[in-house]
């Protein structure tokens, strides 16, 4: 059976690339317009998986993204990193030099503003999405707009490349997990993402720290985030990779009493070996 996998955006979304690059097989994408519509689609089981960035080399973590899979009902079951690469197109039917506009989603835009110094009569206007812009150009053959998106956008819409990977820091790479109704079960099981709330107690997270390293385990993220309602009180998410999944469970039971609050946001397999291949693959 085909998987439905939703996706936060349309057709060409890099969701949609971060998607084709985990699962390397056929799958049927399932557009949501937003995070909360992602969620709700697998949820609802209109989708049998979503996918959901969760963090990017420049901008940061998404915390609104953890917060959404922290009060789901979903798991963590697999990650993957992609890079973002930024591509300028026009209609297949308009010219360079009409362009008068280009539109796109404004973390793209800024992506890419030092290559349009070059353009000085192009003004960049922000959009909703980038493949939403690319869809527009396409469907109403606006031929003195372009847009910045991904390749498999430009593909999709069929519209023309005018230069690929625009974008001013080549080292951009965007970090997806997987999310399912069902928890992960498999033996490569090797990595865990966990949100942590701490008594206001000193030394409580040294205790916690001090605890992971006695078991051996690699803390890869750590992260704090305030508690809506509770005024300098925090939230942790935590990223550990472990080699024994009998010695993560003694782990999170050693945690319990040192903790107001601990949840398994998911257990999967590390997925840096993805960042591996497509780095060292732009590096050469």
């Amino acid at each position: 059976m085909v998987k439905k996998v939703a996706i936060q955006g349309i057709r060409g979304a890099f969701h949609e690339e971060a998607a084709v690059q985990f699962f390397n097989e056929q799958i049927d994408i399932v557009p949501a317009l937003t995070f909360d519509e992602l969620i709700q689609s697998v949820i609802d089981n209109n989708s049998n998986l979503g996918i959901m960035a969760i963090e990017n080399s420049i901008s940061g973590t998404i915390h609104t993204n953890l917060e959404l899979i922290r009060n789901s009902e979903l798991s963590i079951i697999g990650e993957t990193y992609i890079r973002i690469q930024q591509n300028f197109a026009i209609h297949p039917d308009a010219k360079l030099e009409n362009i008068r506009k280009v539109k796109s989603h404004f973390m793209a835009l800024n992506q890419c503003r030092k290559y349009f110094r070059q353009f000085p009569d192009i003004a960049l206007v922000e959009s909703k999405d980038t493949a939403l812009s690319m869809r527009e150009i396409a469907d109403e053959t606006l031929l003195d707009i372009g847009a910045i998106g991904s390749m498999t956008a430009i593909e999709h819409y069929g519209l023309q490349l005018i230069d690929a990977s625009i974008e001013t820091n080549k080292n951009n790479y965007t970090r997806f997990v997987i999310l399912s109704k069902k928890s992960e079960n498999n033996t490569e099981i090797n990595k865990a993402s966990l949100s942590i709330v701490l008594p206001h107690k000193a030394g409580s997270l040294s205790k916690v720290l001090s605890l992971i390293s006695f078991y051996g385990f690699d803390l890869t993220k750590i992260e704090s985030t305030p508690i809506l309602g509770k005024p300098w009180s925090y939230r942790f998410y935590i990223d550990i990779k472990f080699n024994d999944k009998e010695i993560f469970d003694n782990i999170i039971t050693s945690l319990k009493p040192l903790v107001e609050e601990i949840k398994v946001l998911g257990i999967f397999t590390d997925g840096m070996q993805s960042f591996n291949q497509i780095h060292m693959s732009y590096a050469n």
